[in-house]
């Protein structure tokens, strides 16, 4: 399977679904800034207020992770040898796809 073109990327960005997904995600990330900043993640005990922010954080690196995504980090991401990188032409004498 090949990944996808930056062209291809960029009309998915732009699909209404993409959108309303990283509007969904922008909204929950900030219902838990919101949350943390109202002290609901803070406990009585040190070590669970710390799990429980740990875990809140990871969650919205995670939104952050998707609603931020680039073509550039994406290609980073998926370059692992599973997808083949799309193929680009380039003019040369032989006209041939590289």
């Amino acid at each position: 399977m090949r990944a996808p073109t930056e062209e291809e990327f960029k009309d998915w960005l732009l699909h209404p679904v993409t959108q309303s997904v990283k509007q969904m995600l922008n909204g929950k990330r900030e219902e838990l800034r919101q949350q943390w900043e109202g002290g609901a993640f803070t406990d009585y005990a040190a070590d669970t207020t710390a799990l429980v922010n740990v875990g809140n954080l990871g969650t919205c690196k995670g939104y952050a992770f998707v609603t931020e995504l680039d073509y550039e980090q994406f290609m980073t991401e998926i370059d692992d040898g599973e997808l083949k990188r799309p193929e680009t032409f380039r003019p040369s004498s032989t006209n041939k796809v590289v």
